[in-house]
């Protein structure tokens, strides 16, 4: 799953970010501010369709990829 943009709301997008990841605030906030990154690899389609869902609600422009993209960043899994 990747986050291409942060959005115009900042704040709600890091909170979403930390809810998906489950990385701290501090570690969320710089995932946010990095796009595009992928937040989080293998997931089940539900659950990547889901994660999209939630940062797209909270103002992210985010997509749910197969596979990531040559040059796309990974954010460590906790």
């Amino acid at each position: 799953m990747v986050l291409v943009d942060c959005g115009p709301r900042e704040t709600d997008v890091i909170l979403a970010v930390r809810k998906v990841t489950g990385q701290s605030l501090w570690r969320s906030r710089d995932l946010a501010r990095e796009a595009p990154v992928t937040l989080v690899a293998g997931l089940s389609a539900h659950s990547a369709q889901s994660a999209v869902a939630l940062l797209q609600g909270a103002g992210a422009r985010a997509e749910w990829r197969q596979e990531p993209e040559p040059g796309d960043r990974t954010a460590p899994w906790p």
